[in-house]
């Protein structure tokens, strides 16, 4: 019989999958949802803005402007590490038969730029050896919070590799800047987004409040001769009416590859600070263009 996770190892996963529902609904907020500003403030005065908005974002790279719309990878998730991060201390075999059954099953993400991607689990199957309770269970968990996890991450890196968190129009922005600084604010119902901006054009901060959900990205970018592209996130989410010591934080990094032409995820690593830590792989992928 195979034991199931530690305690530690479920609430890493249940870490993860908060934190990827959380920013799934962040990315449904983005800028573009914001409230139009009247036709006839715009039509009678042009906004020094839009163009503002036109170099930011002409800035970074954009698979939409690449012409990617999604990518299709096998996924090899790092059992070990999460295993052994998620319980400190605990000595964590190579051949823990936990980790050779999850190593049996074949992952496939089919992610989508724009819409509901999907992950395909296909567990090994043997009639001639049933597995039991213990180990259907351990491949559920796991099959949910994998599913769960790299969905939310999706969500919330999509907008980022799009550059749809550069609005496109002013309407219904309140943008403001400094001799260090420029912000976009806006506000719609009860939720609220503010981005922060460096001098140098450099998006810092992107912070959702929603219902009283704070969510805080802070991206890093990496230059390339396509522009700036994201590479790493630290993320701090705090549920509304949770005290502070009750937020969660999570540090993100992306390693991409080319494929065809296109620049996917080729590794990544999600760290759920004081609980652990989930690394996937992703290769054998083809890509999906307009």
């Amino acid at each position: 019989m195979i034991p199931l996770p530690a305690a530690s190892t479920v609430r890493f996963l249940t870490a993860l999958l908060a934190i990827g529902l959380s920013a799934a609904a962040a990315g449904a907020q983005a800028p573009a949802s914001a409230p139009s500003a009247p036709q006839s403030a715009q039509a009678a005065q042009p906004n020094p803005d839009t163009e503002w908005l036109a170099k930011t974002s002409a800035l970074y790279y954009s698979s939409a402007k690449a012409g990617l719309t999604g990518f299709d990878c096998a996924v090899h998730p790092d059992w070990h590490t999460l295993f052994a991060s998620a319980n400190k201390g605990e000595t964590i075999a190579d051949d823990d038969p936990r980790i050779v059954l999850l190593k049996s099953v074949k992952i496939t993400i089919h992610a989508h730029m724009m819409g509901n991607s999907t992950i395909e689990w296909v567990a090994d199957s043997r009639p001639d050896k049933p597995l039991g309770d213990s180990s259907t269970a351990l491949l559920d968990g796991m099959h949910q919070s994998v599913e769960q996890t790299l969905e939310g991450f999706l969500q919330f890196w999509s907008p980022f590799m799009e550059v749809s968190v550069v609005p496109d129009s002013v309407q219904g922005l309140e943008i403001t800047h400094t001799p260090t600084v420029h912000t976009i604010h806006a506000k719609e119902g009860d939720t609220e987004m503010t981005e922060v901006f460096s001098h140098e054009l450099v998006l810092e901060q992107f912070n959702v409040n929603m219902k009283g959900t704070a969510i805080k990205f802070s991206p890093t970018y990496k230059s390339t001769p396509q522009g700036l592209l994201v590479s790493k996130f630290a993320a701090h989410i705090l549920p509304a009416g949770a005290p502070p010591e009750q937020a969660q934080v999570m540090n993100v990094a992306v390693d991409y590859q080319t494929v065809n032409g296109l620049t996917i995820p080729g590794q990544l690593s999600m760290e759920v600070i004081g609980t652990g830590t989930f690394n996937f792989t992703f290769d054998g992928c083809s890509t999906n263009t307009k």
